[in-house]
């Protein structure tokens, strides 16, 4: 049995760097601080926290979400799995880097406006390639993972409320309750919309 899983909560270091597949597949990259934890007695001695950087790369709804409600400083929660990537260096090595390929990113300390209150979830761990000085990396792929959006859960209208020494609570003004549904209605048609995969490597 294999287990991958990786759960951090660090500081942005950067703003995310969105760019796109040849293949219309948004992927985002950034770099997340993670303190390492101090023990009590290392505290009580007034030891300096340290810090791990740690690359990280998502792709579609949450690449979109990084890039558009994310950015530097932010208190950002990170879910997704370890992978190990090879480049060539500018001398012309060839070297090996860990990197966290995420499927869940949320923004935890302040929200933006229209940002929301669920954390963008989407594919990730198809291979790209990105361009850095002399340096090109690919990250490999071959994960299982859902393209289907995730609908948000309806929310119920809040009720009026009314209770001595509690005030009440109107969420806006009176309005006339809606009417009833028609029950002979025909039933919506359900499907599901998923997105195409792609097989193109990144490329600018």
């Amino acid at each position: 049995m294999n287990y991958n899983r990786i759960i951090l909560i660090g500081r942005m270091v950067n703003d995310p760097e969105l760019k796109y597949t040849p293949s219309g597949i948004a992927v985002t990259q950034f770099r997340l601080a993670v303190n390492r934890p101090l023990s009590s007695e290392a505290r009580s001695q007034g030891t300096q926290e340290q810090a791990d950087f740690i690359d990280i790369s998502t792709w579609r709804q949450s690449a979109e979400y990084a890039a558009q409600y994310l950015n530097k400083g932010r208190l950002v929660l990170v879910e997704g799995r370890l992978q190990i990537r090879d480049y060539v260096d500018k001398e012309g090595q060839k070297r090996k880097a860990a990197e966290v390929v995420a499927d869940t990113v949320k923004g935890l300390d302040r929200r933006e406006q229209g940002e929301g209150d669920a954390a963008a979830s989407g594919g990730g761990g198809q291979q790209y390639a990105r361009s850095g000085g002399n340096a090109q990396y690919g990250g490999g792929g071959g994960g299982e993972y859902d393209q289907t959006p995730r609908e948000a859960a309806p929310v119920a209208a809040p009720a009026n409320r009314s209770a001595g020494g509690g005030g009440s609570y109107n969420g806006g003004s009176s309005a006339p309750r809606p009417a009833a549904p028609n029950r002979n209605a025909p039933p919506a048609n359900n499907y599901n919309d998923n997105a195409d995969g792609f097989d193109d490597p990144f490329a600018e």
